[in-house]
């Protein structure tokens, strides 16, 4: 406790000071780039070209025009019918507006605690069909 109370100990003496990289590691950082100072022009375009890569793509063009979507939907809906019903339960396209697709569940699949899971799956293979984002919406009864 003594020690606390002490005026004789300074921060400088009592925390080491930061030090410099040795001169080991500067000379191995400059032979790693050719023996001399790393170039930062050269990292900064090649941070950009980097960021260029992995900024978003604007979205594509659909890959099928409006009027032909909604047959689309309805046709990949079918052909998914018979897993939900291999399970007791059944799912039925109710309609298509804008990016969103209300569909209803019915059977075992309409109080199951995955139909949340199975919906994505379906909103999963939408997007992959149609080439654009849309959002499967269950129906809800009251």
């Amino acid at each position: 406790m003594k020690d606390l109370f002490d005026e004789s100990l300074t921060l400088d003496t009592a925390l080491p000071r930061p030090q410099a990289p040795p001169a080991a590691a500067a000379l191995a950082a400059r032979q790693a780039a050719g023996g001399k100072a790393p170039d930062t022009a050269a990292f900064l375009a090649n941070f950009v070209r980097i960021g260029e890569i992995a900024a978003p793509k604007p979205p594509a063009a659909p890959l099928f025009p409006p009027e032909e979507e909604a047959a689309v939907v309805a046709e990949l809906i079918a052909e998914m019918r018979p897993m939900f019903q291999r399970d007791g339960g059944d799912i039925e396209l109710i309609g298509l507006t804008g990016a969103t697709v209300q569909v209803r569940l019915s059977g075992s699949c309409a109080g199951c605690m995955m139909s949340a899971r199975t919906l994505s799956t379906v909103q999963h293979q939408l997007i992959e069909t149609l080439g654009r984002p849309v959002r499967v919406v269950p129906e809800i009864r009251h």
